[in-house]
């Protein structure tokens, strides 16, 4: 069984977070921040420009220490975990830019995703031997299914400097999810697409939706928050505002006081 189908067949585990609190210097970036991210929802995290969302983010993923908390995944400890022990533990993130080497088609960006499950060394890369090539060969299976699972498989072998935007963003999060993680991070991905390729960006969210995936979007359209989104919570100066479901979200005074405005205005 590939180290996909088992963390594929592992039992859903929870992200808890409790009394987070990050600070650089005397800036206090979060401040006693404690929520549950749950398996089988896609979950929003929202709020002003500052309010600490990225920063939250690198935390999770082990990029800042907090100073006060705790995190775990189910009952998994991740203080004192690095980056790449966390991303060994199923942590996978995008990015708000997308970053695809230009050299490489579509498929060979998204088999960098596999590359902390590859079991081949350097010398594999130069000389002919088997395990090499059977390795290749399976990642870029793996690598083949994520992009069908986003709807952009017959781009796999197309340049990305052929590609419009919005089927970039979701190499992109192809390249996120082709190790099977558990935890999946995303990083405002409907930055700089338009209305169509944001539409189709939702349509491939709901997609990825498992009961097995912790899926966290940072983003600042609030339709396709709102359209997608299980739970959302808000954060504002570094604190958490408000938590629930969207039409609760759209009915907190606060939250449109401070974040979302009054259409009525």
């Amino acid at each position: 069984m590939s180290v996909g189908s088992k963390i594929a067949v592992a039992a859903a585990l929870p992200l808890v977070v409790e009394d987070l609190a990050l600070a650089f210097g005397g800036n206090k970036v979060l401040q006693g921040i404690a929520l549950q991210l749950r398996p089988g929802e896609i979950t929003g995290l929202i709020g002003p420009n500052g309010a600490g969302k990225t920063s939250f983010f690198n935390c999770l993923t082990g990029l800042y220490a907090p100073q006060q908390g705790r995190m775990r995944l189910g009952d998994i400890r991740l203080d004192g975990i690095a980056p790449t022990g966390r991303a060994a533990l199923g942590f996978s993130r995008s990015f708000q830019h997308v970053a695809l080497c230009p050299e490489l088609s579509v498929v060979e960006n998204v088999m960098i995703g596999l590359d902390r499950q590859s079991a081949a060394g350097w010398l594999d890369a130069f000389l002919p031997l088997a395990r090499g090539r059977q390795e290749r060969a399976r990642n870029r299976e793996l690598a083949l299914a994520a992009l069908a699972r986003l709807g952009i498989a017959q781009f796999a072998d197309e340049a990305p400097a052929n590609l419009p935007p919005g089927v970039l963003r979701l190499a992109e999060i192809a390249r996120a999810i082709a190790g099977e993680p558990r935890v999946l991070l995303l990083d405002e991905p409907a930055a700089g697409l338009n209305s169509v390729e944001t539409r189709d960006l939702s349509t491939a969210l709901m997609r990825l939706r498992s009961p097995q995936l912790v899926m966290v979007v940072v983003e600042h359209d609030m339709d396709l928050i709102m359209e997608v989104c299980d739970t959302i919570h808000v954060l504002n100066v570094g604190r958490l505002l408000a938590s629930g479901n969207p039409a609760q979200i759209r009915a907190n005074r606060e939250v449109v006081r401070v974040y979302l405005g009054d259409d009525d205005e």
